[in-house]
């Protein structure tokens, strides 16, 4: 037997600050063990309603496509504090890490995730020389939802891999807060503030604000991050219908010791393997990469009655983002060939650039959603229109290093010892705006329904169907200001079914399968500055699904199968128009890929709860003979309440297990006849750790060992000869105070 008495505010506050209660009720009889959770515990890994798939609110059961929702107390649990942490632990998610705190791409399926959100709008998320990926708070969050698969219907582009949509926290009703003061290895420094008031007697009027900073070293030498974090935010009921609300969100990364590309080689000249220590980090002392975001938010949702509902978000972020890099690294060399270290400390020539970039995203999406009655049965139907405007400007620059001439060198004149290696040898790096710039603007505008048609009882079908308009062009500005023209003009549209069908077999299981299309534009350019031609395809899922206690626990088993055309590879050595800086592209011959997950999130039992994912992977490329993503790869983490033994002890464990990888190495192994070495990186397998103990009932002590038993992996392997560490064992104390 179950209660389930508001079993905990983990809904997405999606376009509403709302609270979510389920009422008390008995639960199904299952082999399972009963399990009760109370308003107090909120100890849970999964949501009970999640509309990140379809725009319809439905149960994860109900759901015909692959989602998984990372909530609060798992973020807490693990002491997740960047994406980098969340993706780690995420279902079906890898990576593909070509620099410290630049580029990393997260993949999903075979294939890159270029769909992030915020609160269901499109956000510029990647990790890259710009984007908000690197400067992502997690303590800003409530919890991260992921649609594994094409997501067209909601995002306009039907990308393969997986959509990442961050759900903020919000204000409630209720007085409360807490602080949590976190340090450990490598001197970290860190600190949060969240304080909800409401500003009237009943919370019809209430506020939240949430402040995070962190100063901390790295296991590599000459490595900091300092991170700051705001959100402020204001929610008023209107009228007994009616909620509306706004926000101000500020988030900052400042890493010094950051690279480009990967920082340690891999081989000497002589073909033998370097084995440098972890820490080793060859960069500047003026090496850095600065990110920065604000954000300005509103939100209003309305009843307007007969079951209908109104809801429209609108965002407003404004990023600078910074990189000036520096470090000894084998890249090409004056004259042709590339630069490799000798043992003697010779061979190691200063790389550097500068980027200087600011943009600007505008982000709307208004949606109806309510029942008919139709034929002697409830609908469920949805209408909305949504679209961005992103606009990026990179501005010209000019450098002065020691003689260089330009904003990058991939090799300069100066020979050093990289054994000595002390980042002053370079002196200073000075930069200045010339006043010329680029601008790109890409505007993505869409409307979109869906439909959930009750056929049977046991059986719903659902519909949707999306119309996409997509352009993009840059406008080039000289150093007065002048606009010289435009370039790179491309613009596209598009229609996206999507199709699902559920059926309810028995009390607590169903089967489905869905289908959709795939459309994403490309910017990448042919030989004669052409554009290529969008991404297209289709993808198709099928499996089998279990909800047990009310929602508490849901577990699914996927099969999908994706097939991916035109997707853009890289023409050799050429380039766009004699334009030795752009790399020139051709319509490659697609990507095939199949594959099945299985997922199990939730509470087992009162005290227990549980996240696991295992993930199969079939690719089939003949564009590439790389295989960076995995064959295999599983994700698991589970804690458990020992309060009936030891009060106030709750202790948990993970584990996270991937097989090889097949990367090419460029320029390829020394004295190899490969002038690209095929490379196959093993697989390795990180388990981490945690305990916290409730002191009282307003203090608790936490500890967090990730890497438990000091596994050395790689993030990167081969990318320019070279690699890049993971992260070796890690400890981290966490006092928190609650009031």
């Amino acid at each position: 037997m179950r209660n389930s008495s508001s079993i905990f505010g983990i809904i997405s506050l999606v376009l509403a600050s709302s609270v979510v209660h389920a009422a008390n009720t008995e639960g199904n009889p299952t082999d399972l063990p009963t399990i009760k959770v109370s308003a107090e515990k909120k100890a849970t890994y999964t949501a009970q309603k999640t509309s990140s798939s379809t725009g319809l609110a439905l149960s994860p059961k109900e759901t015909p496509q692959s989602v998984s929702v990372i909530t609060r107390q798992q973020l807490d649990d693990t002491n997740a504090q960047t994406i980098d942490d969340v993706m780690g632990q995420a279902t079906g998610i890898t990576f593909n890490q070509l620099d410290v705190g630049g580029r990393t791409t997260y993949r999903a399926r075979g294939y890159d995730i270029t769909n992030y959100k915020s609160d269901g709008l499109a956000i510029s998320g990647g990790s890259g020389f710009s984007g908000a990926g690197n400067s992502i708070n997690m303590d800003l969050y409530e919890q991260v939802n992921i649609v594994r698969g094409a997501n067209g219907l909601l995002g306009g582009t039907g990308d393969p891999s997986a959509t990442i949509d961050l759900v903020r926290k919000l204000p409630k009703k209720e007085f409360g807060g807490s602080l949590k003061l976190r340090t450990g290895s490598w001197d970290k420094k860190n600190a949060v503030g969240d304080i909800n008031v409401p500003l009237t007697k009943d919370g019809s009027v209430r506020s939240r604000l949430v402040v995070s900073t962190e100063d901390s070293d790295s296991f590599r030498d000459h490595e900091n991050l300092k991170r700051t974090g705001i959100l402020a935010s204001i929610a008023a009921d209107v009228s007994d219908d009616t909620t509306i609300g706004a926000g101000f969100q500020y988030e900052k990364s400042n890493m010094h010791g950051a690279s480009w590309g990967t920082n340690v080689p891999i081989w000497f000249t002589d073909g033998s393997e370097t084995h440098f220590s972890r820490s080793f980090n060859p960069v500047t002392n003026w090496s850095k990469a600065e990110r920065e975001g604000k954000t300005f938010f509103t939100f209003l949702e309305s009843d307007l009655g007969n079951d209908w509902k109104l809801k429209t978000n609108y965002a407003h972020t404004q990023r600078n983002d910074l990189s000036n890099i520096g470090l000894l690294k084998v890249n090409n060399k004056k004259g042709g060939g590339y630069t490799i270290w000798n043992k003697d400390g010779t061979g190691a020539f200063l790389n550097a650039f500068h980027t200087d970039r600011a943009s600007t995203n505008n982000a709307l999406d208004i949606s109806l959603a309510g029942k008919v009655n139709l034929f002697g049965r409830q609908h469920d139907l949805m209408f909305g229109l949504n679209g961005s405007q992103l606009q990026e400007t990179t501005y010209g620059s000019v450098c002065n290093l020691d003689g260089m001439s330009g904003c990058q060198i991939r090799q300069h004149n100066k020979l050093v010892d990289w054994r000595t290696w002390t980042g002053n040898e370079f002196g200073d790096f000075l930069y200045s705006r010339t006043g010329a710039s680029t601008k790109a603007t890409t505007n993505l505008l869409g409307g979109y329904m869906a439909a959930r048609w009750s056929l049977m009882d046991d059986l719903s079908l659902i519909t949707g169907v999306r119309r996409s308009y997509y352009n993009t062009y840059t406008n080039n500005y000289t150093v007065d200001g002048q606009n010289s023209g435009q370039s790179a003009k491309n613009s596209a549209h598009a229609w996206t079914p999507y199709y699902g069908l559920v059926y309810n077999f028995a009390e607590n299981y169903s089967a489905y399968a869905s289908y959709t299309d795939i459309f994403t534009p490309q910017s990448e350019q042919k030989t004669n500055g052409d554009v290529l031609d969008p991404i297209t395809g289709q993808s198709y899922e099928a499996g089998i699904k279990g909800a047990w206690f009310n929602n508490s626990l849901n577990a699914s088993l996927a099969v999908f199968k994706t097939k991916q055309k035109n997707k853009a590879v890289r023409d050799g050595n050429n380039h766009v128009l004699d334009d030795l800086t752009k790399n020139a592209y051709l319509q490659g011959t697609g990507r095939e890929t199949q594959g099945f997950e299985t997922e199990i999130s939730g509470a087992v039992t009162d005290n227990w709860n549980v996240s696991a994912g295992y993930t199969y992977l079939s690719v089939k490329d003949q564009s590439t003979a790389d295989r960076e993503d995995p064959r295999h790869l599983l994700r698991l983490h589970t804690a458990y309440n020992l309060s009936d033994y030891i009060n106030g002890l709750t202790i948990g464990a993970g584990a996270s297990w991937q097989s090889y990888t097949l990367n090419t190495a460029n320029p390829g192994r020394p004295l190899s006849d490969d002038k690209d070495t095929p490379l196959k990186v093993k697989g390795y397998a990180l388990f981490d750790a945690m305990a916290r103990y409730d002191i009282n009932q307003n203090f608790s002590l936490g500890l967090n060992v990730s890497n438990l038993f000091d596994k050395t992996y790689y993030r990167q392997y081969g990318f320019y000869n070279g690699l890049i560490y993971g992260e070796p064992r890690r400890f981290t104390l966490t006092l928190e105070a609650k009031f």
